[in-house]
């Protein structure tokens, strides 16, 4: 594509938002590192300025593709079910927007992403939160927790570990001397399947789920 004639370039008829799914495919493919705007004018066969023409700069081409990210965004709350089977679904939907585009982890690591399209998923937890009568100051103090623990395990733990992945790890932590790892090495055995995944992730939702239902009959005087 590099190769196009000007003449070429000029025919390629682009919008925003052709641009910022382009953008949101090469950060997913390639890393945020690999995104400017030279290079995904070559990957669309524009020339750089054209983008030019439709975003400021390499950062309003980011918050257009975290928009674009949030549009793949889907949430229908559960029929049956209180607060918790609410919570738990949310939290599994935006885990799976998060699975589709590891970008976003990885760029709300390097910033805060405070555009209304990042607000999106959020919005829905934070209305659950206050109608099951958490005040402002509590939901906003247990939906962080929730979005910390969604975020760190896209960033830390997206998947389970192989099979030669786990008992690599157990090898490792074999090797620790007993005497000084007592703890690590006795749960040797069941550490590595801890470390990513499905299972896991839904492990340590539910330890949340648990705390924020009993924070809920706490204020509620229940």
């Amino acid at each position: 594509m590099s190769g196009m004639s000007k003449a070429n370039r000029a025919r390629v008829a682009l919008d925003r938002d052709e641009i910022a799914r382009a953008a949101l495919a090469m950060l997913d493919e390639e890393g945020i590192d690999a995104l400017s705007m030279r290079r995904l004018a070559e990957r669309l066969g524009v020339g750089t300025m054209t983008l030019y023409g439709y975003f400021r700069g390499k950062q309003e081409l980011l918050d257009a593709a975290v928009g674009a990210a949030a549009a793949d965004f889907t949430f229908t709350p559960p029929e049956e079910g209180g607060l918790r089977e609410r919570l738990r679904a949310h939290q599994r939907a935006v885990r799976e927007v998060l699975a589709r585009h590891p970008s976003l982890p990885q760029l709300r690591a390097r910033q805060a992403l405070v555009q209304p399209a990042a607000f999106r998923m959020s919005d829905p937890a934070m209305q659950m939160l206050l109608d099951a009568g958490f005040p402002p100051d509590e939901a906003a103090r247990a939906f962080r927790v929730l979005f910390v623990y969604v975020l760190g395990s896209m960033l830390f733990g997206p998947r389970e570990l192989t099979a030669d992945e786990q008992r690599s790890i157990k090898a490792g932590l074999l090797l620790l001397p007993e005497d000084e790892f007592p703890a690590i090495t006795a749960a040797a055995d069941a550490l590595p399947a801890s470390m990513g995944g499905d299972v896991q992730f839904d492990y340590g939702l539910e330890v949340i789920l648990d705390g924020i239902e009993a924070r809920r009959r706490q204020l509620a005087g229940e």
